[in-house]
């Protein structure tokens, strides 16, 4: 399957570095940059993070920086942590142009497909495990 979904494929390679462990029961992971994997200028994903940031704090409270990136480095992102219910954090990450979102539930972390088709929700393992810090 990876042969055919690169794409996919790539956003199971992830590791997260958070100053703050959430405590929340469940989770997602939300970014606004690079949408469609369409990759943008530095400033176009920073103005787009800013933005994104307003709109989560605006509605949910508890909302942590996260910082996304490759195992091997190739990319990162920053994004967000927020306790949201799964389908609403699908419906503001098809908002922002996402083509997948992370959602931590208890200790299990899953890739969830949003706007990418033909792929079902993944487990990739224990939340911890993909820790950086």
């Amino acid at each position: 399957m990876c042969e055919k979904k690169s794409l996919w494929c790539s956003y199971q390679s992830i590791i997260f570095n958070l100053k703050q462990h959430p405590v929340y029961p469940c989770f997602a992971i939300l970014t606004a940059f690079n949408p469609r994997s369409i990759v943008l200028s530095n400033k176009e994903n920073l103005s787009r993070h800013h933005q994104l940031e307003l709109v989560l704090k605006s509605q949910y409270q508890g909302v942590l920086p996260i910082s996304c990136s490759a195992v091997d480095g190739q990319w990162q992102e920053l994004g967000f942590v927020v306790p949201m219910p799964l389908a609403q954090a699908c419906r503001e990450a098809a908002r922002w142009g996402q083509n997948a979102i992370y959602w931590v539930e208890g200790n299990d972390l899953f890739l969830v497909p949003v706007l990418i088709k033909g792929v079902e929700a993944q487990r990739l393992g224990d939340w911890p495990s993909f820790l950086y810090t």
